[in-house]
């Protein structure tokens, strides 16, 4: 009886300590606004060097946008994508990678919308309108991509953009979007799910937040304000919040 009361406490406890990683304070992750964008199905987001504006790219236009951090669209890009879906800015060239979903490639254009290069990405499951979603790049220029669902992965790639590492996210059912945080952590978000989850990869889910609006795509964080910036595809509008 004895050894019994001990494991069904050690299993309450350790039950406690999962609902305090995965169930956080609300108030440390407060909504600050939420705007319409002038992005038809924006779809993907990141942060400028400078914190003063976002990038996006459209579901609707194929097309990637430089907008101010009430959503309005500050100048359109000339290039004309086929299936965009992830947008990064490359701080150490000044320059954005664009991930085509069913082209399964990455795209490099410069701040203007010209084309500089393209590569396929390779050694990651999934195919067609459920494959390479999300992309974003750490402090020390290694790329991460998300391949949608079925399965939904985690990828790092090598040099040559071929997943080297992959690891499935759980309770995710999808995954729609990501931004690099720190060290091995991830801001990512799930369109179906309707979440944004804080995910290391040598430790696993750190956070969790429900979000109150569907088909989340894209996320953005800029460490010097800890603000937290997420589009979606569905209601067109960039919401904001505070990391407390």
């Amino acid at each position: 009886m004895y050894k019994i009361f001990t494991l069904l406490l050690i299993f309450l406890i350790s039950c406690e300590v999962e609902d305090s990683v995965n169930q956080p304070d609300p108030s440390a992750f407060e909504k600050t606004g939420e705007y319409q964008t002038e992005v038809l199905e924006p779809s993907g987001l990141t942060l400028d060097k400078s914190g003063k504006f976002l990038w996006t790219v459209s579901d609707n236009t194929n097309h990637a946008y430089k907008i101010d951090l009430n959503g309005n669209i500050i100048k359109e890009l000339s290039y004309q994508g086929d299936d965009l879906e992830g947008i990064v800015y490359d701080k150490f060239s000044n320059t954005l990678w664009l991930s085509e979903e069913q082209l399964r490639e990455f795209v490099n254009i410069d701040t203007n919308g010209n084309f500089i290069a393209s590569f396929p990405v390779t050694n990651l499951e999934g195919s067609g309108n459920s494959g390479l979603e999300g992309i974003t790049l750490d402090s020390s220029k290694s790329f991460f991509a998300l391949n949608e669902k079925q399965p939904a992965l985690f990828a790092k790639l090598d040099s040559n953009f071929k997943a080297m590492f992959t690891a499935q996210i759980p309770n995710m059912e999808d995954l729609s979007g990501i931004d690099f945080y720190s060290d091995d952590e991830f801001f990512i978000v799930s369109d179906q799910s309707q979440k944004l989850i804080l995910w290391s990869i040598s430790s696993g889910l750190k956070q969790e937040y429900s979000l109150d609006f569907e088909k989340a795509e894209g996320v953005a964080f800029n460490p010097a304000t800890n603000m937290v910036y997420v589009v979606s595809d569905a209601t067109g509008k960039l919401y904001t919040y505070r990391m407390n």
